[in-house]
């Protein structure tokens, strides 16, 4: 983990990945703008930094992680936080949403399909999040044809632009 990094989030920070895996291949090449195929969003508890993502793995459920587990180079080649400028009291409430998520244990949307809401993928989670908490966040989908057919996604690359500003 970056040295100190800890002492410069924020609760509701974003926090970007490129990952290792076929997904995260497949995320950059399905995204020419791409730099990130995988997102999270900063949870901290007890002065404990969090990470509530949401990506397939063992359990199939929304995942809660230590960031330094999040951004560790066996999972991680680089990363990048990013924040908006909406108040604490609203991005708790966006943390709060996404904690939920987690709890009530959502799982994966291996369909990547924006009309439910109790499976989400990691990009639908993060604007999921801001959504219920009153946000109506600016993202543009894009079309993606593949193997189980043709879905609008959110890629994490939309999360790289305004109202987010790169923080690290």
């Amino acid at each position: 983990m970056q040295k100190n990094i800890s002492e410069k989030i924020q609760n509701g920070d974003l926090i970007l990945r490129c990952g290792h895996s076929i997904e995260s291949y497949t995320v950059l090449l399905a995204d020419s703008s791409a730099t990130f195929s995988h997102i999270g969003i900063i949870s901290i508890e007890n002065h404990i930094p969090y990470v509530i993502h949401a990506v397939p793995w063992k359990i199939n459920t929304i995942k809660k992680e230590k960031l330094n587990d999040f951004i560790n180079l066996k999972v991680a080649s680089t990363y990048a936080v990013y924040r908006t400028n909406y108040n604490p009291a609203i991005l708790k409430n966006v943390v709060n949403q996404a904690n939920l998520f987690y709890q009530k244990k959502y799982t994966f949307d291996n369909e990547y399909d924006l009309t439910t809401n109790t499976k989400l993928y990691c990009t639908e989670l993060i604007l999921k999040a801001f959504r219920n908490a009153g946000i109506n966040l600016k993202i543009k989908t894009k079309s993606f044809n593949y193997l189980v057919g043709k879905h609008n996604l959110i890629f994490p690359s939309e999360f790289t632009k305004s109202p987010f500003k790169k923080i690290i």
